[in-house]
């Protein structure tokens, strides 16, 4: 297994300062988490080992560091036999294509995220921005996955056509929807929205389901495996890959794995093998 999606911060605020700012708990609540339950490589190898995972993408943690990639680097610098990254670059900023331009050569990058909110009009003039573009541009020159998360807000269509939009200019980018690019209960099937159907054709777009996921499907009452079995119908197992979401979600970590893990038992072997681990050692190159 390989946990495409997990967290790391730390409680060393003096090495590792945090910018808690517009995080999605109040500051003194996160502050407070961050310091007493730190998710680092020393808490998670142990874990890993226990439970059969071979390795993980390190998401970078925005609620806690901002684009300060600091920490994140240091950890797969120390560990990239099993840790690799997903840095944070704010598509806002033209000036982040320089700092992407500085890290590359110095640095252990795997792959690049691009964050923020859906407009009023559901769409993401943020991922279409010059900053945005010159990204874009990059980590398809230089072969850097491009991983894109927004905070939703209905409708959600324009946001997705634009990702297809985009994924048509750029063909030769590999783009990762996180968290699937959520999923609902009305007008689905299974929890997957007819938005997600128009994303079928487009083979660059690869998808990351979490615990994020499987909580919203809880929620409206949706099974997990029928919501997996369908996906894989849809786009086929070498586009779906597991991630806990760990830092961000709470839970145990132990019970996180097992619902992921439980999800797959309507695939079969190959499938299963693709979703929980195959998929992302082929995305990020681990």
């Amino acid at each position: 297994m390989i946990d495409a999606h997990i967290h790391f911060f730390s409680a060393d605020f003096a090495h590792y300062p945090v910018d808690m700012r517009n995080a999605r708990e109040p500051e003194a609540v996160m502050r407070a988490r961050v310091l007493n339950a730190p998710v680092t490589p020393e808490k998670m190898l142990p874990l890993w080992e226990k439970m059969g995972i071979r390795a993980g993408i390190g998401v970078q943690y925005s609620g806690a560091y901002k684009t300060d990639n600091t920490y994140l680097l240091d950890v797969a610098q120390a560990h990239w036999d099993r840790i690799r990254t997903e840095i944070i670059l704010n598509p806002a900023q033209v000036q982040s294509r320089s700092v992407l331009q500085a890290l590359l050569p110095t640095k252990r990058v795997s792959a690049i995220r691009l964050t923020g909110f859906v407009d009023g009009d559901g769409d993401l003039p943020w991922l279409k921005s010059p900053g945005a573009q010159a990204l874009w541009q990059m980590a398809q020159a230089e072969k850097l996955p491009l991983c894109i998360t927004y905070l939703r807000m209905d409708p959600r269509s324009a946001a997705l056509r634009t990702v297809c939009e985009l994924a048509d200019r750029y063909p030769d980018c590999q783009v990762v929807l996180e968290h699937l690019g959520w999923t609902g209960g009305t007008g689905s099937q299974d929890g997957l929205l007819p938005d997600h159907m128009a994303l079928k054709d487009h083979e660059t777009i690869a998808f990351k389901w979490t615990s994020l996921n499987v909580d919203a499907l809880a929620g409206a009452g949706i099974d997990t495996a029928n919501f997996l079995r369908t996906a894989v119908d849809v786009f086929g197992a070498s586009r779906l890959m597991w991630g806990s979401d760990y830092g961000n979600t709470t839970r145990p970590y132990a019970g996180i794995v097992a619902d992921g893990i439980d999800a797959t038992r309507l695939l079969s072997a190959a499938e299963r093998a693709a979703v929980l681990g195959e998929t992302a050692r082929r995305v990020f190159r681990i």
